[in-house]
């Protein structure tokens, strides 16, 4: 009873919030996510729910009928962190609650909702395919407003629109571009959230503007703010879109070009780098959203590294490898589009550096940036005159001083302007780098007046009070002024004693982070290859030796170890090292128990993640045969078979065969085809390794559905999908299914793309898709790392050391085909000569540490335009020439090709795509492949889990058959895509 009462309580204090709210909203709903409880106060709230629970756990009773509310909103809850679809969110209430949410359970829930909105006008849900189709948990997470799920896409699709030039003002082509957006963006969960008009107005306008008022609570509005700052990608999402809302100005014009900037060592030049402008946060996020460059990075012409857009634009540095002569317009896209018009090519060119004469030293000593007529120089600095700039990296220079007569002379009749004396103020900072009265917001400016204690001062004209500080004898005052520009003198001084100076925002830099993806990833995403592992760093770090342990309970810890190219960067499921874990981890019962990931990338950080086993609600019964669902639901449910031999899914298998076999659940595809189990008989090990001559497909049909003549696609890629995601029991099972899969997805390549598709890319050497084993596959055609002036070398161990070290020398002589070519000198050829020499050379060392008798030292020289010909046939060979043929129009090839790969997330394929497409359907306003199709096509090849998720994803595969073309340029970016990500089909050793 005392249980009861507090419920009571509870409920009364819940009606009366919920009144309040509808009594202002007129005919808008009130959501039960306003309940304005902490967290305390909600685990209180659980808790009388519970011991209420354990007494009606059907929810027959009257007294859920009086006191439903504290229920309603325990739910609710769980419906905000909802990520799932439809299975995550019972368990996590039975959890929470203590309670078995079977169907009574399910039913009175949906009831109480209906009671909550009949009387206190509590949200009800819509009217969309996945309400309908998930009619009791569409209650609770229609009640959270915006769940935890929707948030990364909504921060996402912000942003678009903003960057797109779409108004916040403007809220109906704002809601219009959003749901443009949203069709086919990650799930159509995104989609039916937009059909909710008014909602998803109030959240947008007060998500853009949280100071701003409307009928939404102020209080849950911020807590999803403060969520969304819990995710990295959405807050730097939200973040750009609401200052580009709030700060918008036709500031382009005010962009300063970056500089050449010179390094010193001993007063000498010893490279050349470009620093970028220093430039206010508000400004940056606008040149990047004018540049629009994937992965906002920018890299140069000759330069070492790329660097991140951010960075560069708050004074980041990109070195040169060589410090002359000056490249003209040096600065690339890091994406390789080409954008020849428009804003984007605009703010690039104001960017590029102007080719310098004259240097200003540093105070430090250690660097000299450009500087130009018509700027004012101080007293007492040192310039350096650029006299000569060789082509064989040497320069020449000439040192002036402002403190000497004739250099100031000198200098003045150049256009330079000098200050008549050393200004008598002193201010210091945490500096923006490269500019000496550019100082950085959050750390504190301090000022002086030499040879006066206790000075007062004017900031912009106000007497400003600072906190007194002495440091080695001077005093200084501490100031904090706001961001901007400023001016400060003496209370008591003169026009020569006044200073300007600017406080930026700091640069928002990528942290250094390991994170998974699926955020939701468990141990079979591991062992079946659907994890991956992103790395990134506030810097382009190269060559990042990286460290993967996995603990097991009860099982000995399995290490693997290898080197990331460049960050940031994605581990891909079929990656060496992902791979290596994969095969050390079969026959180990990690599923069972979970285990722990630790993830070490040597020198930055080390994460730990928890993977935990993979949670079923359907049990396969290997006595019966068949499966069982948990709860009160549960019964038998019949199993589908399929075998090694007849990998399509059958409708009854004969469990006494001795051979490998598939089963699954006979239940809805969500369910069936991510439930699956490889059952490894007896005569398994007949089968040879490599031999797939057993596996046997039905004639191929270009048709939805399958008949006596055949397999349509749809049977097809059910049993792909099936064969991916089930779970394997031993390493032999993994590996046969590997064999299945790669048989399956060849039909469907057939059916989708044809025949000829098929041959072709059965046919690719894997081995040349990275751009400089291309480069040694083209070299090595034209006679260049090989002949009678080099050693002929026979073993098989020998010759692939020997390739390794060719395509690691080769790199180094070349990191940038692309801008090797449009910077080509025959001094360049003969630093591929040397490559080829000393790849040689590494070989020969080698040998000789193990003791076997070597070649002699080895010299060689090729003509420099065969070099250059091996240049430009590798280049195109990672783009898979071989396909242009098939991708047509010319103009969707053309677009294709340019990306990185590597850089682009789903969203941003499928938008390529969509930008790019050219529908079957010729009828104005009507596509008979949109979004959605092409996004469930995309996931065919990518991620079939998330494809099956999707409502309707049958319809939209068949619909490719109707449209090859297209089908053809969704395979072709799949595969760039796991080519960039390493992704790659790599045979199973036992």
């Amino acid at each position: 009873m005392y249980g009861a009462n507090v419920l009571t309580d509870q409920h009364q204090v819940l009606a009366k919030r919920f009144v309040g709210l509808a009594q202002t909203r007129g005919q808008l709903p009130v959501f039960a996510i306003e309940h304005g409880l902490d967290e305390p106060a909600l685990e209180v709230l659980r808790r009388s729910v519970s011991r209420q629970i354990e007494e009606d756990p059907q929810l027959a009773g009257a007294v859920w009928s009086w006191n439903y509310l504290p229920l309603l909103v325990a739910a609710t809850e769980v419906g905000y962190r909802y990520r799932g679809t439809g299975t995550d969110f019972w368990p996590v209430l039975s959890q929470e609650l203590g309670v078995e949410a079977g169907p009574a359970f399910r039913s009175g829930l949906s009831r109480l909702f209906e009671l909550g909105h009949n009387k206190l006008r509590l949200a009800r849900p819509g009217d969309s395919p996945w309400e309908r189709h998930f009619p009791h948990i569409s209650w609770p997470i229609g009640n959270s407003v915006v769940p935890l799920e929707i948030q990364p896409w909504l921060s996402d699709a912000l942003r678009r629109a903003v960057r797109a030039g779409v108004s916040a003002d403007d809220t109906d082509r704002l809601l219009e571009y959003l749901r443009a957006l949203a069709a086919g963006h990650a799930s159509r969960r995104f989609e039916n959230w937009l059909l909710q008009g008014d909602v998803a107005l109030e959240v947008i306008r007060r998500l853009l503007a949280l100071e701003s008022e409307g009928w939404l609570s102020g209080s849950f509005l911020a807590r999803v703010d403060r969520d969304i700052r819990k995710d990295w990608g959405a807050l730097r999402a939200i973040t750009e879109a609401r200052k580009t809302v709030a700060r918008r100005t036709a500031r382009l014009t005010q962009i300063a070009a970056s500089r050449f900037v010179l390094a010193l060592r001993d007063g000498e030049p010893r490279h050349l780098g470009i620093r970028g402008p220093t430039l206010p946060a508000q400004l940056r996020d606008e040149v990047i959203a004018a540049l629009r460059i994937h992965g906002d990075r920018i890299r140069a012409v000759d330069g070492i590294h790329v660097i991140s857009l951010r960075a560069f634009l708050a004074g980041g540095e990109i070195v040169l490898k060589n410090i002359a002569p000056f490249p003209i317009s040096p600065l690339r896209r890091d994406d390789a589009v080409d954008l020849d018009e428009g804003i984007a090519q605009t703010t690039l060119e104001r960017l590029q550096p102007l080719e310098p004469e004259y240097f200003a030293v540093e105070s430090n000593g250690l660097a000299a940036h450009a500087v130009f007529p018509g700027e004012k120089l101080q007293p007492e600095s040192r310039i350096l005159q650029l006299i000569q700039a060789g082509d064989d990296n040497s320069v020449e220079t000439r040192t002036l001083e402002t403190s000497n007569p004739s250099d100031i002379e000198f200098l003045r009749r150049r256009g330079f302007l000098i200050a008549d004396r050393v200004p008598t103020l002193r201010i210091t900072g945490l500096p923006a780098p490269g500019a000496s009265n550019r100082f950085i917001e959050d750390f504190p400016i301090l000022v002086s007046q030499r040879g006066v204690a206790d000075t007062e001062f004017l900031l912009n004209g106000a007497v400003t009070s600072g906190d007194p500080l002495s440091i080695g004898g001077t005093d200084w005052k501490a100031i904090r002024p706001d961001v901007g520009l400023h001016v400060i003198e003496p209370v008591e001084g003169r026009e020569h004693d006044r200073l300007e100076f600017e406080v930026v925002e700091p640069p928002d830099i990528e942290p250094a982070m390991v994170k998974l993806l699926p955020a939701n990833a468990n141990v079979s995403d591991l062992e079946t290859g659907r994890l991956e592992i992103r790395v990134t760093a506030p810097l382009a770090l190269e060559a990042v030796p990286i460290r993967i342990r996995v603990v097991s309970p009860n099982e000995p810890a399995l290490v693997v170890q290898g080197v990331i190219d460049r960050l940031p960067a994605r581990l891909a499921g079929r990656s060496s090292v992902l791979r290596e874990i994969q095969t050390k981890l079969a026959g180990q019962r990690a599923n069972e128990n979970g285990l722990r990931l630790h993830v070490e990338a040597e020198g930055l950080l080390e994460k730990v993640f928890s993977l935990p086993p993979v949670r079923r609600e359907i049990r396969y019964d290997g006595e019966t045969g068949e499966w069982t669902r948990s709860g009160e639901d549960a019964g038998a449910i019949p199993s589908i078979t399929a075998t090694v031999v007849a990998p399509l899914l059958g409708a009854a298998g004969d469990r006494s065969s001795g051979g490998t076999r598939l089963v699954l659940p006979d239940a809805a595809d969500h369910e069936a085809l991510t439930a699956g189990l490889i059952l490894s008989g007896s005569e398994s090990t007949r089968l040879r390794l490599g031999d797939r001559r057993r596996v046997s497909l039905p004639a191929l049909l270009r048709e939805p559905t399958s008949s006596e003549n055949g397999v349509g696609i749809i049977e097809l890629a059910r049993a792909n999908v099936a064969w991916q995601l089930a779970e394997a029991n031993d390493l032999l099972g993994n590996w046969q299914r590997r064999s299945v899969v790669e048989e399956l997805e060849a039909a469907l390549i057939e059916q989708l793309c044809g025949a000829r598709w098929r041959r072709l890319e059965a046919g690719i050497d894997l081995s040349i898709l990275s751009p400089h084993g291309a480069l040694l596959r083209c070299a090595d055609a034209l006679g260049l790392v090989s002949g009678e002036d080099l050693p002929n070398i026979e073993t098989a161990h020998d010759q692939e050391f020997l390739r390794e070290r060719l395509v690691v020398r080769l790199r180094e002589a070349v990191p940038d085909i692309s801008e090797a070519l449009l910077q080509w000198t025959e001094d360049l050829a003969g630093e591929l000569d040397l490559a080829v020499i000393d790849a040689y050379e590494d070989l020969r060392q080698k040998l000789e540490a193990d003791g076997i008798e070597a070649f002699d030292e080895v010299d060689m020289a090729r003509p420099a335009d065969s070099w250059r010909d091996a240049l430009e046939r590798s280049r195109e060979i990672p783009l898979l020439p071989m396909f242009r043929p098939f991708i047509l129009p010319e103009a969707r090839w053309s677009a294709l090709i340019k990306p990185f790969y590597s850089e682009l997330t789903e969203d941003d394929l499928v938008d390529l795509l969509d930008s790019t497409h050219v529908d079957a359907s010729r009828r104005p306003g009507l596509r008979w492949l949109g979004r959605s199709e092409i996004r469930t096509m995309l996931q065919l090849w990518l991620s079939p889990k998330a494809m099956v998720e999707t409502e309707g994803w049958r319809e939209f595969v068949a619909k490719g058959l109707s449209d090859v073309r297209t089908s053809r340029a969704v395979r072709y970016v799949a595969l760039r895509r796991k080519l960039a990500l390493g992704d790659l089909p790599i045979e199973s050793a036992i």
